[in-house]
């Protein structure tokens, strides 16, 4: 049991190191973006709390609506059959919570 706690614990630490080298890579691209751009870190907090023009607001809806359609889309795939019967399988013992 613990050889399995353990193996999950370093998988765990493994999925951790990559989400932090995703993260690193994520900034350093950033900040090259706005470099290029010209742009402060205090300028571009203040353009983005200014109204966004009504062509980028109509763009930015576009695009959150087809974000949505693919998140539904995604998690149509991964949604689980629906049971004949009704209770769901592996029905543990009274008051015992599911993880």
């Amino acid at each position: 049991m613990a050889s399995a706690e353990q193996e999950r614990l370093n998988k765990q630490a493994q999925a951790l190191t990559t989400v932090q080298d995703e993260f690193s890579r994520l900034n350093a691209q950033f900040d090259g973006m706005l470099k290029e751009s010209g742009l402060s870190m205090a300028e571009l907090q203040a353009s983005l709390q200014e109204k966004p023009a009504p062509e980028l607001a109509r763009l930015l809806d576009q695009a959150k609506a087809e974000a949505t359609r693919a998140g539904a889309a995604r998690a149509a795939q991964f949604a689980p059959a629906a049971s004949e019967t009704g209770k769901s399988a592996g029905r543990g013992r009274p008051g015992a919570m599911r993880v």
